[in-house]
């Protein structure tokens, strides 16, 4: 009976790890195939901690930030149904802006299920590199044609799923060494899908031709070398500078004219903006003047009557912004007739819609989240990988989303869910840990 009893806990042991692993890559599974599969995870996700976490749920809901993050939900639910039935505007993706409901809970289950995460994270690897083999077209890209990988419905949407899937697979390997996993017979396999992976992955984004991802790339590059400096000591600082060194240096050697090529007239036209911006009376000034001027690149100019339209919208309400209404005030804006909505700048997405109170609430949940983080890596809650893991992705999407509305797709729900779902699931292990060093001393003889 007792043997019986012991194969059912190992059965069903085994059972969680499949089934949590599966999920948790499926929550991931946006940076490489753009679909609302998350959408479903997290209510699954939501639901197993309620039903089967309910202490976790007690505990996560007396932090202040799930307390604000309810708040803004309420507060953002009750605009929503008041644009609907009492304006008649029911706006586009306004929706979102109630996710912050799901994010304590999430962060409940993550961490409950926390043993299965680096088995998630491996299958995410592995199918990434399976996904980039599939899907790569080398000479397409060599010859400079826009050729964009994985499974999205837009090149620019590839380039950001091919930059956040080279980050993944880089701190996976980083991960797996620090912690002891590169040992026994997975170890070369697993550098090699360490290396190949990270190296398709930065093919893949030359070839979506995604300038904001590139960009966004460097920086986050160089945000890389300052983590190895502050957070990794001896050899590993060596091995990660050594590497970013090594990338960095192979990248502009065989990107250069590449770039050039793609994204020169942008740069050019951005640089003059900037510059009548400085001489002249302010930007919206600079932008209508881009906007006529034929030099401008077509797809810069539309991004320029999309966010001027936008900062109309936020001069007229800048505290609160429209809700809902923001639709039926875009038609009265300037270049109303640019033929589509997608502003293609996450944070003037926010302000049309909420004002400076959305951004106040992103602003303070991220500040919180860096406290946080900083917290548990001193305190050894957490590892130096996941620690410059997490800045190193929330640094590169925030860069993203000066360029495009990432927030409003699937790559940005998703993030937005795992990484605030992150923080609470560190809270509740910093809370931890507190706790038993607390009773550590309590049990100490006096």
């Amino acid at each position: 009976m007792r043997e019986m009893v012991e194969q059912l806990s190992v059965s069903r042991a085994r059972m969680n790890a499949v089934i949590f692993a599966l999920l948790w890559a499926l929550m991931a599974s946006a940076m490489l195939l753009e679909s609302d599969t998350y959408r479903y995870v997290s209510i699954v996700l939501v639901v197993f901690a309620v039903v089967w976490q309910r202490d976790g749920v007690r505990r996560v809901s007396r932090d202040w930030l799930a307390i604000a993050c309810y708040v803004w939900a309420f507060y953002t639910a009750g605009r929503f149904f008041y644009g609907v039935f009492v304006a008649g505007e029911k706006g586009t993706s306004e929706w979102l802006y109630i996710f912050p409901a799901v994010f304590p809970l999430v962060g409940v289950a993550l961490y409950a299920t926390r043993a299965y995460i680096f088995p998630a994270a491996t299958l995410t690897v592995v199918v990434g590199f399976v996904a980039l083999v599939a899907t790569l077209n080398p000479a397409v890209i060599i010859a400079g044609e826009r050729a964009a990988p994985l499974f999205h419905h837009n090149p620019i949407h590839a380039g950001i799923g091919s930059c956040m899937l080279f980050l993944t697979s880089v701190f996976w390997l980083l991960y797996a060494a620090e912690t002891g996993r590169l040992r026994g017979r997975f170890k070369f396999p697993m550098v090699g899908l360490g290396v190949l992976t990270p190296i398709l992955s930065l093919f893949g984004a030359l070839g979506a031709h995604s300038k904001g991802a590139w960009l966004a790339l460097v920086f986050v590059m160089a945000l890389m070398a300052i983590l190895a400096l502050l957070h990794y000591a001896g050899r590993w600082r060596l091995h990660l500078l050594g590497g970013l060194l090594l990338t960095a240096v192979a990248v502009a050697l065989i990107s250069a004219s590449y770039v050039e090529k793609v994204a020169g007239p942008t740069i050019e036209a951005a640089a003059k903006l900037t510059d009548d911006t400085v001489a002249t009376e302010g930007p919206i000034a600079s932008m209508q003047r881009a906007i006529v001027d034929p030099a401008t690149p077509s797809s810069m100019r539309e991004r320029l009557k999309l966010w001027s339209n936008a900062i109309e919208l936020i001069q007229a309400a800048p505290f609160v912004g429209w809700g809902n209404e923001w639709l039926r005030e875009w038609r009265k804006t300037t270049y109303a007739d640019v033929g589509f909505t997608l502003i293609h700048n996450g944070y003037l997405e926010i302000m049309v819609r909420h004002g400076i109170l959305g951004m106040a609430f992103l602003l303070v949940f991220v500040a919180t989240a860096v406290r946080r983080i900083n917290a548990a890596h001193r305190g050894g809650v957490i590892s130096s990988s996941l620690t410059a893991y997490l800045y190193s992705l929330s640094f590169f999407f925030f860069c993203t989303i000066t360029t495009n509305s990432n927030n409003r797709l699937a790559l940005g729900e998703s993030f937005f869910i795992l990484g605030a779902a992150t923080v609470f699931a560190i809270s509740l292990a910093q809370e931890d840990r507190m706790r038993g060093e607390h009773e550590e001393r309590l049990a100490q003889p006096v």
